[in-house]
């Protein structure tokens, strides 16, 4: 996606936003996340993995990861909630997603790890984070956590934003071929948490918030479907960032003007963009007729849509024979 990536991921950053994929994924849209309870992490996911005494690094990088604190009994705890932009279907989106899981668990017993050992000339003898020194049981030396010790949970959500069917795996067993169907009890899943635009109906738009909702409309009508939704005189102002996003994921093609508010009227937008299309459709067909003879076709059309020449001209440049339009 390029450029396009990087502005979906800066999109999507924003914590409001962030809360509000997240709620609607595990609270069916309940505001459940604050958003003023996220804290953006790192999006590397690293680990040192140890094969046979050999140290391997390993290296992922998240589109997103944010820290979201709960209190419990007073105390803050954390889940730890990732996001991936998809804009093609990814056949080995489980696999995907599980390794970015797998390896922040990985770093963080690595982290308790060197949170209690510490050089020592004392073998087994560890200390706290306080520095006060404490004696690990023999298996807890071996695994480097204490036996209560909790990691944190790790969600990532996989948001595809293609407009096509995701014909794609859900699942770690749908990618595996098992020759005896009774392997699969003793083989663990992992489970995509997947949005997928086209999937969508109508009442989840509204759970996902005003932003969300619009953008992810966009993707569930698809290009062809754009008349019929931008006549609903709701989207006659839209957050410009959505509006502009959503015009370049979905391919649009319309042209964007934002308000001072920083509003975009997306219906003026799509009526713009008919008017275009009709224009051209006319310049053309008076090219058959005249051929070269810009000016003629310039005072016809003018004549024929109540535009000025200017605005002809501006669409004549971006069609075929632009240097006789601008010359004209």
């Amino acid at each position: 996606m390029g450029k396009l990536d990087t502005r979906t991921k800066e999109y999507m950053r924003d914590r409001t936003r962030f809360a509000a994929m997240f709620n609607f994924l595990i609270y069916d849209g309940q505001p459940v996340i604050d958003p003023e309870k996220l804290f953006p992490l790192d999006s590397t996911e690293a680990a040192i993995l140890d094969s046979n005494g050999v140290e391997i690094p390993v290296q992922k990088i998240r589109d997103s990861l944010e820290a979201w604190e709960i209190l419990e009994d007073n105390q803050a705890v954390y889940v730890l909630l990732g996001e991936e932009f998809q804009s093609a279907v990814h056949y080995a989106g489980p696999v995907k997603d599980m390794v970015y899981d797998s390896v922040n668990y990985v770093d963080q017993v690595n982290q308790l790890k060197r949170k209690y050992r510490k050089k020592s000339d004392e073998a087994e003898v560890e200390f706290d984070s306080d520095g006060v020194k404490i004696r690990l049981t023999r298996a807890e030396f071996l695994s480097g956590l204490r036996k209560g010790d909790k990691l944190k949970p790790v969600i990532t959500l996989m948001i595809y934003l293609g407009t096509e069917k995701w014909d794609g795996p859900r699942s770690l067993h749908e990618m595996l071929h098992f020759p005896d169907e009774r392997l699969k009890a003793f083989v663990p899943d992992y489970k995509l948490n997947l949005i997928v635009p086209r999937e969508l109906k109508e009442d989840d738009f509204a759970k996902l918030g005003p932003d969300l909702g619009f953008l992810l409309k966009v993707l569930n009508h698809g290009k062809s479907g754009m008349v019929e939704l931008l006549a609903d005189s709701q989207y006659q102002s839209v957050d410009g960032e959505t509006a502009l996003l959503a015009n370049d994921i979905a391919s649009l093609g319309l042209d964007i003007v934002l308000n001072e508010g920083g509003k975009a009227n997306m219906c003026k937008a799509m009526e713009d963009h008919d008017k275009k299309k009709e224009v051209q459709g006319c310049i053309r067909g008076f090219r058959l007729v005249f051929g070269d003879n810009t000016s003629e076709i310039i005072k016809l059309v003018s004549k024929e849509f109540q535009v000025t020449p200017e605005y002809v001209i501006n669409i004549m440049n971006t069609m075929p024979y632009a240097g006789a339009a601008a010359q004209a």
